[in-house]
């Protein structure tokens, strides 16, 4: 069959940098890819994020390669962006198919349809099966619009049919992980020039019942289980695949919790660990989860096989902000926990939300307090509580009268204490100056990489 819609463009659109980490690879848009080249397609990653290209450099590498179908992968931060681009592309007589998919296409859902008006269409949930369909659907067609009884069959999928906009019934987790192929590694070379680390998704979602959290909002828009893991052997030999292609041997897994729930997610670990001590690998490696997913035994083992980083999400060290992020966990609990790991020997980052709308100047010292008394460990994230779109915060807030929509992919919202509202400020002035300051020194460690790298004769651009 002659394909009309060969070449594909997978962008992740451009981004500031967030202050709690450094960019990396996208392996989202690297597992479509992989699913995709098997099936004959030529595929571009762009990743202007990473690059930090802006918004004209981004779309001069779009027309340079002219690709038939371009799919955005869509954040709250970056959908400003993606709408300048979009609108840029179909002003200048871009004609191909424009998709979009992500956290922000998945919460927003056929909404984004409605005020990035350049977007024939959408993918809510995962990717890997909806995307291949709808391109069999577009070269079934033999056009880039999406029209017919072809595109009403692909679960998943918001489009325009002509005027109207129509949603179709939500596509079902992939529940066996492990016949995804692995991710295109397209930019790991530039990754690991600049010295920073792999990454690996090891599973999918999370059991918890954090009330903010976008990527529990995101499971529960389709079918299925709400953890879903990869086999420990599969882990393994995607591991053992990077040390072979690349020389790695620090990764750093991107889980929302490694462990899951119950016993099939500890099992999981176990398993992951007697894997690499039967194949006799050396890996140092970083993981994320709950609290109440440490134990002793287990975490000691971890540690052994090349654990050197856990991140937790501790949040707040107030009790009744703890009761109502839904965290299901204690300040003592947290505290000890915390404690154990550094008598374990097992660094930690700390996911932590000193600031609510509703805490007190009271409670903000006593959120200072606790750190005090688990020694001020390093925060890979410390904000205020950010208000996602279609999580359960945003419906608690909206009872709570207390929401604002600055753009339609945005909610914010004021603090009920004065001071509590004066400290933010002060908070954000020193964020916004260590934004820039990591900036400037990312950029030129960076820069230099890459100035070392061409006078070896290597290529190092995108």
């Amino acid at each position: 069959m002659h394909v009309a819609f060969r070449k594909i463009m997978l962008i992740n659109p451009p981004a500031a940098l967030r202050l709690w980490e450094p960019h990396s690879e996208n392996l989202g848009l690297g597992y479509l890819a992989a699913v995709l080249r098997q099936l004959g397609y030529q595929v571009i990653i762009l990743d202007a994020s990473l690059f930090r290209l802006d918004v004209s450099a981004t779309l001069k590498r779009i027309q340079d390669q002219q690709p038939d179908v371009i799919g955005f992968r869509l954040l709250d931060v970056t959908m400003p962006y993606a709408i300048d681009l979009v609108s840029r592309l179909r002003r200048q007589g871009y004609l191909g198919h424009i998709t979009a998919g992500g956290p922000a296409a998945t919460m927003m859902g056929s909404e984004v349809l409605n005020f990035v008006q350049g977007l024939d269409s959408l993918m809510v949930g995962e990717g890997e099966e909806t995307l291949p369909e709808l391109l069999a659907a577009l070269n079934s067609s033999g056009s880039p619009k999406t029209s017919g009884d072809s595109f009403s069959r692909i679960l998943g999928l918001c489009y325009r049919e002509g005027d109207v906009i129509r949603t179709n019934g939500p596509r079902p987790h992939i529940e066996n992980l492990d016949a995804l192929p692995f991710p295109t590694r397209d930019t790991l070379p530039h990754i690991l020039r600049w010295g920073r680390l792999p990454m690996i998704i090891s599973s999918r979602g999370c059991d918890g019942h954090c009330v903010f959290c976008c990527p529990a909002a995101m499971n529960a828009k389709s079918p299925g289980s709400k953890w879903r893991p990869r086999g420990a052997g599969n882990v393994v030999d995607e591991m053992e695949d990077l040390q072979r292609r690349y020389n790695v041997n620090h990764l750093d897994f991107l889980d929302d919790n490694f462990f899951g729930g119950g016993e099939v997610g500890i099992q999981r670990a176990w398993d992951f660990i007697e894997e690499l001590r039967r194949r006799g690998l050396r890996f140092k490696f970083s993981v994320e989860c709950r609290v109440d997913n440490v134990e002793e035994d287990l975490f000691k083992a971890l540690r052994d096989v090349g654990c050197v980083e856990v991140r937790l999400g501790i949040e707040s060290g107030v009790q009744r902000i703890l009761d109502r992020y839904g965290k299901g966990t204690t300040v003592e609990q947290n505290r000890e926990v915390l404690l154990k790991l550094k008598e374990w020997g097992l660094p930690v980052k700390i996911g932590f939300i000193p600031f609510d709308p509703t805490i007190s100047f009271t409670e903000l010292l006593q959120n200072g307090e606790f750190l005090r008394s688990v020694g001020y460990p390093e925060a890979f994230n410390y904000n205020k509580i950010e208000v996602v779109v279609g999580t359960p915060l945003e419906r608690l807030f909206e009872k709570e009268r207390r929401l604002t929509k600055p753009k339609p992919w945005i909610r914010d919202y004021t603090f009920d204490d004065p001071a509590v509202a004066l400290m933010w400020k002060v908070v954000q002035g020193y964020v916004m100056i260590k934004r820039g300051a990591l900036q400037l020194a990312d950029g030129c460690k960076v820069g230099l990489a890459d100035l070392h790298a061409l006078l070896r004769g290597e290529r190092v651009g995108s």
